[in-house]
């Protein structure tokens, strides 16, 4: 890492970033320039721009922030989330890597359920038997960053009321497969859901 002007040039990384978000929209986990995708680098963080479409962002355009919201670094403004974020990866010390996605199924469980039950083994087996669901706050305020620290706790991913999903881990490619597992698992719980409501009207 170089720093010039305070600022580390990080052209890999941020091509990462880059990449992985640009995949989250090809997965239809999210839409245009919704959701966000950071990684963190020592002290900083890189994070994708706000109001950007994934299919037109470059490696440029990943923010580099430090965990007070600064911008050092990067084309743009650091996504409206970067509260969530910074406050993530304080509460986190064992994570670098942070997913956010406004998938349909996942996202009408945060509109509709406390808490997301895992309908088979290997949910299970990633989550646990459900995945929290945060309750409501402001898009991009810190009452939104502290209820999605509280519910995420020490898990792999947490739905945000009302929003979204929030998928974390280590490395940016198993953050946004936790991602796409968490939209497979609400696919199913509502699927299954159907289903026994269906068993019982016959």
């Amino acid at each position: 890492m170089v720093s010039v002007r305070g600022a580390l040039l990080l052209p890999y990384p941020r091509k990462r970033v880059a990449r992985t978000a640009q995949r989250m929209a090809n997965l239809g986990l999210v839409r245009g320039s919704s959701g966000n995708v950071s990684l963190r680098i020592g002290e900083r963080i890189l994070i994708t721009a706000s109001a950007i479409p994934y299919k037109d962002l470059t490696a440029r355009q990943v923010i580099e922030i430090d965990y007070k919201g600064e911008r050092y670094s990067g084309s743009g403004s650091p996504s409206s989330e970067w509260r969530m974020h910074t406050a993530i990866y304080r509460a986190r010390k064992d994570i670098q890597a942070i997913v956010h996605t406004h998938s349909p199924f996942a996202t009408a469980a945060a509109i509709s359920l406390t808490e997301l039950s895992m309908e088979n083994d290997d949910g299970k087996l990633l989550f646990g038997d459900t995945i929290p669901v945060a309750r409501h706050k402001p898009a991009g305020s810190w009452e939104l960053a502290d209820a999605a620290v509280d519910a995420l706790s020490d898990g792999k991913g947490v739905l945000l009321a009302c929003h979204g999903v929030v998928a974390v881990a280590y490395r940016l490619e198993e953050a946004l497969a936790l991602a796409q597992k968490i939209e497979e698992m609400a696919q199913l719980s509502f699927l299954s859901r159907q289903t026994r409501n269906s068993v019982a009207d016959n």
